[in-house]
């Protein structure tokens, strides 16, 4: 019981405070055990810890039964409602105290209890202007606890009616005090909240619930709300203690909002479009009508957002998702996936197959539409297109499902050229597939090291070799020869590129340890491939130079190319890392140059060496006037800024005599050397 009281005290709000200013002792005390249940801050100073004693041994000297003087030792004073007055002298503190007794219905117990209020009146005479003074304190302590609450405080009588309220309750409800006063509870509530509190209103003791409370101006805000019923001066009243909690709410809806909400367009997330696909295809397998998943992806937005920065991104994706909102009708629901997707359910409303694909296509037209018109943000001009892909449904399906599905059909609509759109097919699905299990198996590859090196020569005026180009080359136990076309974009899109473009690095630097005791070989470049994602790595300059110093190799003999898109991406980062190689000896070359966005301006920041011309432009160089236009404009640069310009892809000596006519001084393909093994180099 006496655990069951500490935890009462607890509880007590901020009429707790005004017990413990009080200059007055304070007991509950059981009145058939004698124990102390309760006391407050005063008693403790004067008798110490005394909750759980027996009240005559803790509070007396050397007493083992009740004190004579105490009222309970009469029977007929052991009566519920029961008040007292008596004098005592304590034996321990040889204090006098004018005692004031109340005989209370414990609520936790359901036995009696007396609750015991002790004066010290030792100097009465002397003290009797102090007294005065200290209930006059207790009474302004209660004021000022009673006003300086955060909550609004209304107390009503046993009518519910209104006689008494703190500093802060007229302001919550825009009355004066006096307006208050003998208004009836439900005077304060909301309409629709009455019936609740109307119940609750009855109860003792209510812990904290929301309802509606209404102004005097008519305004409703949302309110929490606890009561209890107290028992003074033989009178019940009712303390209600009010919160506006109209903030909490707004904050509530806010995180609701970013839960089912994109915080950058207030387009529907992930979370809420997919309840939203999962309820499109109830209904299309219930109506056998068909439902469209479409997967829009923004082309070269990744550019613009790496090269022009973030915010100007985040402003092409609010005003693309405006553009999107126009064209949609109400029945479709329209999402942001992440970064530079978007979502978009139709309900085509349709039985018949083909008018529901004629109805997804001209959706998807008006789309490419939009999305092509510039985007014009802060005077700049920015042009876009987007890639679709399309996965339609009429009977069960999944999210999931429907994702892969759009997402595989988008990416074949990227390569198909972009700007355009793609519905999902069972071949598609045949690719997906394909890719899957070349993942699966390139996997096992690299880690047993099943991936072999080719080396392919390059030549210069003479033919004579000046260096080779490190290939890397896969022959399957499964799958058979697997082109590097196709495994080098699975690597790079399976996160397997940086562990094996470590492992391709390692074994040239190998090779080149081993020749050079060779009196030809010795001399030989070798270029190696760096992907974009092993580029940006944070230790890829460290792992060469550590690499380099491993095995004690010429690093002037080795030659990375890279791509002008990985210039691009980050060009300060870029110039840093390369000006680091370029210290430790190496050599870098431009890979495919002429198929970026090729900027003279980072061409005249970097260190490099070469320009490889791609292969694209040699093809048919014969030929088409464009293509020589191009390589001719590469080789000017190349003079112009002092690189050497190698042509990749030269396979007959027509396409050779062209570039030796256009100046071109170096050479790799088909025509002089196919790629081979060091052994047969």
């Amino acid at each position: 019981m006496v655990q069951e009281y500490k935890q009462g005290k607890k509880e007590i709000n901020s009429f707790n405070f005004i017990i413990d200013e009080m200059d007055a002792l304070v007991y509950v005390i059981d009145i058939q055990s004698y124990k102390i249940l309760y006391s407050n801050k005063k008693c403790e100073d004067e008798f110490g810890d005394v909750v759980g004693k027996t009240c005559y041994k803790a509070l007396q000297k050397n007493r083992d039964k009740p004190c004579i003087e105490c009222p309970l030792s009469d029977e007929n004073n052991r009566v519920l409602g029961k008040s007292l007055k008596w004098e005592h002298k304590n034996t321990l503190n040889g204090k006098t105290y004018l005692f004031s007794d109340k005989i209370v219905r414990d609520n936790i117990t359901g036995g009696l209890s007396k609750v015991q209020v002790g004066i010290d009146i030792s100097k009465q005479k002397i003290l009797e202007e102090e007294i005065l003074r200290q209930q006059s304190k207790t009474l302004e302590t209660f004021e000022e606890l009673f006003n300086s609450t955060i909550e609004g405080l209304i107390i009503y009588d046993r009518d519910k009616k209104c006689i008494r309220v703190n500093n802060v309750a007229p302001k919550l409800l825009g009355y004066s005090a006096e307006e208050m006063i003998g208004m009836d509870a439900l005077d304060f509530i909301e309409e629709s909240s009455c019936p609740l509190v109307s119940t609750v209103i009855e109860k003792d003791e209510q812990e904290p619930y929301e309802v509606f409370m209404v102004k005097k101006s008519g305004d409703s805000f949302p309110a929490l709300i606890r009561g209890k019923n107290i028992l003074l001066n033989d009178e019940k009243i009712r303390v209600s203690a009010i919160i506006d909690i109209t903030q909490i709410k707004e904050k509530e809806a806010e995180v609701s909002r970013l839960a089912y909400f994109d915080a950058l367009t207030s387009l529907p997330n992930r979370v809420l479009f997919k309840d939203r696909v999962n309820l499109l295809i109830s209904k299309s397998a219930r109506y056998k009508t068909f439902g469209a998943f479409l997967f829009i992806d923004l082309d070269y937005f990744k550019t613009v957002n790496d090269t022009k920065g973030h915010d100007i991104g985040d402003k092409i994706l609010i005003e693309c998702s405006k553009r999107l909102k126009k064209i949609i009708r109400s029945s479709d629901s329209l999402a942001r996936f992440g970064g530079d997707e978007f979502i978009l359910l139709i309900d085509t409303q349709k039985m018949n197959r083909f008018d529901a694909i004629d109805s997804i296509k001209t959706v998807a037209n008006k789309i490419l539409k939009i999305i092509r018109k510039p985007f014009i943000i802060e005077d700049s001009q920015y042009q876009l297109s987007a890639s679709i892909g399309i996965s339609i449904f009429n009977d069960e399906t999944s999210f999931e499902e429907l994702l892969r599905k759009a997402d595989g059909a988008m990416y074949y609509a990227k390569e198909k050229g972009r700007d355009n759109f793609s519905f999902f097919d069972p071949l598609l699905q045949k690719s997906l597939d394909r890719k899957a299990i070349v993942l699966d198996r390139l996997r096992e590859a690299i880690a047993l090291n099943k991936i072999e090196i080719a080396y392919q020569k390059q030549v210069g005026l003479n033919k004579e070799v000046i260096g080779v180009e490190a290939l890397a080359r896969w022959n399957d136990e499964k799958l058979g020869f697997v082109s590097p076309a196709e495994f080098i974009p699975i690597a790079e899109e399976g996160g397997l590129i940086i562990t094996f473009g470590y492992f391709l690095i390692e074994e040239v630097v190998k090779v080149l340890k081993e020749w050079e005791d060779d009196e030809i070989k010795s001399k030989w470049r070798v270029s190696i491939n760096v992907s974009l994602s092993q580029f940006e790595k944070d230790d890829f300059e460290f792992f060469l130079e550590d690499i380099i110093y491993k095995y004690k190799v010429n690093a002037n003999l080795i030659r990375l190319e890279i791509t002008e898109s990985l210039l691009l991406k980050n060009s300060n980062k870029a110039v840093r890392k390369i000006d680091f190689l370029k210290d430790l000896g190496l050599t870098i070359s431009i890979d495919d140059f002429g198929t970026g966005y090729s900027s003279l301006a980072y061409l005249k920041k970097l260190s490099i060496d070469e320009l490889k011309i791609d292969k694209s432009f040699i093809d048919d160089i014969v030929t088409n006037e464009s293509d020589e236009a191009i390589v001719t404009a590469i080789l000017g640069i190349g003079n112009k800024f002092g690189f050497d310009v190698i042509a990749e892809g030269v396979e007959t000596e027509e396409m050779h005599e062209k570039l030796l006519k256009l100046g071109c001084k170096y050479f790799q393909g088909y025509l002089f050397f196919k790629p081979m093994s060091k052994e047969k180099l």
